[in-house]
């Protein structure tokens, strides 16, 4: 039987016992939410801040000196608008690229890394391939525009002394190649910082279900298809659901990379913004295409949630 004083004792020392046991863990670990702190500032200040300027999608604002409210004026402009149907069927073109030819490169990268016996050189492997992750779009753009340049580029010169092309191309202003690198790119920069989160997931792995299938008579790839994969679904799935969420953001890679003579086919949603409300003043218009990507970024995050909860059987959200 519980006690009276227990009976009678007042919600608020529940509320109290609980805020004074937050403190007691707070007080214990510190220091890991004082390092949080400091994303927590940049998502308020550049994620959630911005947000209350929502409204200038419904304005003529940047058009005139008193903005007014205009509706779905800018909506509607936007979708009789062959420039942002072509930076829509761009975006979502770079983005089936990305999830096809890039989003299987970290799980290799990571299974052939955890195949190395040697820890020095698999460490080694790990930075080769992590370091990209660093360098800035910028870097990146001006490391490759000098490397694939027609006159004096290293890839033209080596293609063309091995005969595989008889003269020089063009890579960055090539309607034909401008896709292929930017997928190229995006694998050279990210795939190292991928592949280092599948590494950590693989390594939480019972080794005990190996060594069970080892006795089994289960080789590497049926080691890696009924232990390995199985073991990392659930990363998979978040990791998936983190590319999907971006997949309608692309922006700065495209900005530093991309010319006049690509731009049919890389202007993308982010960029077309970009030119709409910076360098055109256009801003509710831009305000606009910025809140249409975002709600087909939503749609996409729950699309592969469901997928992730009907096929993996795992709810990421």
């Amino acid at each position: 039987m519980p006690s009276k004083t227990a009976l009678t004792q007042p919600k608020g020392g529940v509320y109290k016992s609980k805020w004074q046991l937050f403190l007691k863990r707070f007080s214990k670990q510190k220091y890991i939410f004082m390092l949080v702190i400091p994303g927590v500032i940049w998502f308020i200040l550049f994620k959630y801040y911005p947000l209350r300027f929502i409204m200038n999608a419904f304005t003529n604002y940047g058009t005139v000196a008193k903005p007014r409210f205009t509706g779905l004026a800018n909506f509607q402009r936007l979708f009789l608008s062959p420039n942002f149907w072509r930076a829509f069927r761009n975006t979502l073109i770079l983005s089936f690229y990305n999830l096809v030819f890039y989003f299987p490169v970290p799980i290799l990268l990571a299974l052939s890394l955890n195949e190395l016996k040697n820890q020095f050189a698999k460490k080694a492997a790990q930075f080769v391939i992590y370091i990209p992750h660093f360098l800035s779009w910028v870097v990146v753009g001006g490391l490759f525009n000098m490397m694939l340049a027609p006159s004096d580029g290293i890839i033209n010169k080596v293609l063309v002394s091995m005969g595989i092309i008889s003269e020089p191309i063009y890579f960055m202003a090539s309607v034909k190649w401008f896709r292929t690198v930017l997928v190229g790119t995006e694998i050279w920069k990210s795939a190292g910082y991928g592949a280092v989160i599948y590494i950590a997931a693989i390594s939480s792995i019972d080794t005990q279900l190996y060594d069970a299938a080892a006795v089994d008579g289960a080789g590497y790839w049926a080691r890696t298809w009924h232990v390995t994969l199985p073991g990392i679904r659930n990363t998979i799935a978040t990791v998936l659901l983190l590319t999907l969420s971006r997949v309608m953001q692309m922006f700065e890679q495209i900005l530093v990379m991309y010319n006049s003579a690509v731009m049919d086919v890389s202007d993308v949603l982010r960029t077309f913004s970009y030119v709409e409300g910076l360098n055109r003043g256009n801003v509710g218009y831009a305000t606009a295409i910025g809140l249409f990507t975002s709600i087909v970024s939503v749609l996409l995050i729950l699309g592969c949630n469901l997928f992730s909860k009907k096929v993996l059987d795992e709810e990421i959200i």
